[in-house]
């Protein structure tokens, strides 16, 4: 009988073997069996200390199951789907879809986290009458496992991990396992703790340390353990992230030929939301919700070992995403719609370090014409949700302001008046006379393409004048400042005053 298959129990005062038969062993096992396999010689009274070898078959088994703490995507148990809490009975078979986890909890609070793209079975889980402690065992057929494995007290304690290449036993301790089927590997990252590590066929078993790791192939002896590597450093990562598609870049590990990172909901790393393997340090996430997070990145070596974790506690504040500017004359902006968004909000700065805010005001459209001087200045926008809650900024952008045409002067001939200003080559300019200062009630609107306008004169009276100016490459330069145009009481002469100032 292998040893993996005993219980070594101890004797203590008053033991006899009848009296362990009544309270450990189940029908047809009895007290002889015990006595012949020890080699008892007196069944009535029995050395204290004395340790006694039991089939693990010969006991009374009380069956346990698992919970299930935490699922994500495709997971199925027996071909039919997992939720929050399921009981998850001995000989069950779990399998994760490619985007799919599963974190179980034993009885003894040990856990267990199927990969994605993984197969295991839960083939026992289960106490024995009396004893403390309890016996685990998966069969780990595809993919990978993390374990985090509680203490095991008692004599009957175990947890064992099977691949079809080789088994891992342990009595607590942290330790990640995986199997590929199609090549005959299976491989044990141990970061805590000890665990022992034997093929199918040979039961010796080879210690792997905390530290250390080995990759098994089917027909090979199991290699020496091979230093883990050491985990990335996580202090350039930035806590807040502001985009849906998540960008995360960190220094390369030394020998490292990829590297995972994954996305939980809770610290311990239960309730994982994504998992990828990159081959270069950078890694990426585009599917999460707005919320917090941790993060966990390690390297792997070229044998396909992964090594020691790095974390981080990291928040997704993506949401209602930000608008993308588009292409516009200059001066003008405009940018996309986002269903999220009931409005938007603009800011306009001196510089991009948005330190002096020229503009910040709430828009209901897609485009804002800034009546700004001229010159250089930074923008940027976010969404509005209907809430009142903003999203990220966008990008900054830059928006250039051209100078709007020079003062305009009048001239009277006989009835007409003639109005003249100073332009650049190749520009079209748009004139406006209105009788008021919104200029909704025009006299004149008219477009040419000369630095002057003719028109018969109007009724005497008080008018505003303004012009701009259209470059050749299609932007526009801001309206010029109102000039007020009146005549003169009781002269047949008009005046024209100075450009009225613009505030930024």
């Amino acid at each position: 009988m292998s040893a993996d298959l005993e219980v070594i129990y101890t004797t203590r005062a008053g033991d006899t073997l009848i009296g362990l038969e009544r309270q450990y062993l189940a029908a047809p096992f009895g007290w002889k069996g015990v006595k012949a396999l020890n080699r008892i010689g007196n069944p009535m009274r029995i050395p204290v200390g004395t340790p006694l070898r039991i089939p693990e078959n010969w006991l009374r088994v009380e069956p346990r199951t698992a919970r299930v703490v935490a699922v994500s995507g495709d997971v199925t148990m027996d071909g039919q789907p997992l939720t929050l809490d399921a009981k998850v009975p001995a000989g069950s078979i779990l399998r994760t879809g490619a985007g799919g986890f599963i974190t179980l909890s034993m009885p003894d609070e040990s856990r267990l986290t199927v990969q994605p793209g993984s197969q295991a079975r839960l083939e026992k889980i289960q106490g024995f009458h009396g004893l403390p402690g309890q016996s685990t065992r998966i069969f780990l057929e595809q993919g990978r496992v993390e374990t985090t494995v509680s203490p095991q007290r008692g004599p009957a304690a175990r947890y064992q991990i099977r691949t079809p290449t080789a088994a891992l036993s342990v009595r607590g301790t942290a330790f990640r396992v995986g199997s590929d089927t199609a090549s005959g590997a299976a491989q044990a990252e141990v970061t805590a703790g000890e665990v022992g590590m034997n093929r199918a066929s040979a039961p010796q078993a080879t210690a792997l340390p905390a530290g250390f790791g080995v990759v098994a192939r089917a027909d090979q002896p199991i290699p020496a353990p091979r230093a883990l590597l050491a985990a990335p450093s996580l202090d350039g990562v930035p806590a807040v992230f502001e985009r849906v598609d998540m960008h995360i870049s960190f220094p390369p590990v030394d020998k490292a030929a990829s590297y995972r990172a994954q996305i939980a909901r809770d610290e311990q790393f239960n309730d994982v939301v994504a998992s990828e393997i990159f081959s270069t340090p950078k890694a990426r996430f585009s599917t999460l919700p707005d919320g917090s997070y941790r993060l966990r990145v390690r390297a792997i070596d070229a044998e396909g070992l992964e090594g020691y974790d790095a974390t981080r506690a990291i928040e997704l504040r993506a949401r209602p995403e930000p608008p993308r500017a588009v292409e516009a004359p200059p001066g003008v902006l405009a940018w996309t719609p986002n269903p999220e968004a009931a409005r938007f909000r603009l800011q306009i700065g001196q510089d991009a370090s948005f330190a002096r805010l020229l503009v910040e005001q709430d828009i209901d459209g897609l485009r804002s014409e800034p009546a700004l001087a001229s010159g250089r200045y930074a923008w940027r926008i976010a969404s509005l949700h209907a809430s009142g809650k903003r999203g990220p900024w966008s990008d900054t952008g830059t928006l250039d302001i051209r100078p709007a045409p020079g003062p305009a002067t009048v001239a009277r001939y006989n009835d007409r008046l003639r109005f003249a200003w100073a332009g650049q080559p190749g520009q079209i300019y748009d004139v406006q006379l209105a009788r008021d200062e919104a200029f909704q009630d025009l006299l004149v609107d008219q477009r040419i393409g000369e630095t002057a306008l003719t028109i018969t004169a109007p009724a005497p009276g008080r008018y505003r004048l303004r012009i701009r100016a259209t470059d050749p490459d299609g932007g526009s330069t801001p309206w010029s400042g109102t000039q007020h145009l009146q005549s003169l009481f009781l002269l047949p002469a008009w005046s024209l005053s100075a450009p009225a100032a613009k505030s930024p």
